[in-house]
């Protein structure tokens, strides 16, 4: 059964939403969830449903849960790190990313700027397992830098977990700090964090949701590639669950590590939507944000900003979201929706891959779940 909504308000306009998540649970697309709404500044509506853990015991999902973002860690942490370092003058967009990390420049890359990295059109692959291949994140970087472009640059998106990787990378580079240390210094204090983090610390392990079984949707993939590696086999809850995150960064790359809880996760939706205001200072400009947020894309096929999606082409915001919506998706069952014309924050947070990564039927549920929202909200 689901907790006691945070904030009353809404509460019969949203009631078709709850039905909503409720049969997504029946029907096994997650075992838990929480929701995080907010416009104008205010909560509308917090809730938790289902569990955080069927296995190896049941554990009830809670409000405050702390959550795997997969790739939300990308516009959260890796994008916004970047971009306060291109404010700072610390590095320019559209300057060769061999210019600053010189190996990556190998293969025909020379041309590639760090903002096709933050739009995904660099050429770079999608996704390989790194960590079958290399035993360091200087390895892992030269291992990319080998890779020939697979188009030229600018020419095709191709979401590229590798390209976050090599900007994770590109923030240690330039900002003079790791990804986790720059987040901690420089975004969370201004944000007013509570739980969010890269590599929990044992003392939240009780809050984290757990993800899957082992790491059996990698190693499936893997095939005989993976024989002979060691592989988890514990139930995953407080590590990352990416495979490359965990094998090669402990935790701590550009594409995937961050943990955090849908109010954290809301909040820096707020900051967003505030043009980069915050709480206790700037995290971004607003001219910064406009311009991480606007369609950099315009004539391919997806519609990307710096690190961010944009509303053409994505698919999980459903059709009601305004043209200018932004957000994110995350392997683990995560997503965030920003609507400014609405002044409107989604946060779904989801454990679909527990205990085992094998329905894609989230992918559906979270166009019907965000059209749901905004239905009710403007009821």
């Amino acid at each position: 059964m689901p907790s006691a909504a945070r904030v009353p308000f809404h509460s019969a306009q949203l009631a078709p939403v709850r039905r909503l998540v409720e049969q997504a649970l029946a029907a096994g697309i997650f075992p838990g969830a929480v929701v995080h709404v907010r416009r104008e500044h205010r909560i509308e509506w917090q809730q938790a449903f289902g569990w955080a853990a069927v296995t190896p015991r049941r554990r009830a999902m809670r409000p405050d849960a702390v959550f795997d973002l997969a790739s939300l860690t990308k516009p959260i942490a890796t994008a916004t790190a970047v971009l306060q370092l291109w404010e700072q003058k610390a590095l320019d967009l559209d300057r060769p990313v061999a210019d600053y990390l010189p190996v990556f420049g190998a293969a025909g890359k020379q041309a590639v700027t760090v903002r096709h990295l933050l739009t995904h059109t660099s050429g770079l692959p999608a996704w390989i397992r790194l960590y079958l291949h290399a035993h360091t994140p200087a390895d892992a970087l030269r291992h990319i830098g080998a890779f020939p472009p697979q188009s030229p640059p600018g020419a095709r998106v191709e979401y590229s977990d590798l390209g976050f990787i090599v900007l994770g990378e590109l923030v240690r580079a330039r900002g003079g700090l790791p990804l986790d240390d720059h987040l901690d210094a420089r975004i969370a204090p201004l944000v007013g964090w509570r739980r969010t983090r890269f590599r929990p610390p044992a003392a939240w392990r009780s809050r984290c949701v757990a993800t899957e079984a082992g790491n059996e949707f990698e190693r499936a993939a893997a095939g005989e590639e993976g024989v002979g590696f060691r592989w988890r086999t514990r139930v995953i809850c407080g590590e990352v669950h990416d495979g490359n995150s965990y094998y090669l960064y402990h935790g701590v790359a550009g594409h995937a590590g961050l943990f955090s809880t849908a109010e954290d996760v809301g909040r820096f939706g707020q900051v967003m939507l505030d043009g980069g205001a915050a709480p206790h200072g700037a995290v971004l400009a607003q001219t910064t944000v406009a311009e991480a947020t606007r369609d950099h894309t315009g004539g391919l096929e997806d519609a990307r900003g710096l690190g961010w999606r944009c509303r053409r082409g994505s698919a999980f915001m459903g059709v009601r979201a305004s043209p200018a919506a932004f957000g994110h998706t995350g392997f683990t069952g995560t997503s965030l929706l920003v609507d400014p014309p609405r002044a409107l924050v989604v946060v779904l947070l989801t454990n679909r891959v527990h205990p085992r990564a094998t329905t894609t039927a989230i992918e559906s549920f979270r166009a019907q779940f965000h059209d749901a929202v905004i239905e009710a909200m403007e009821r």
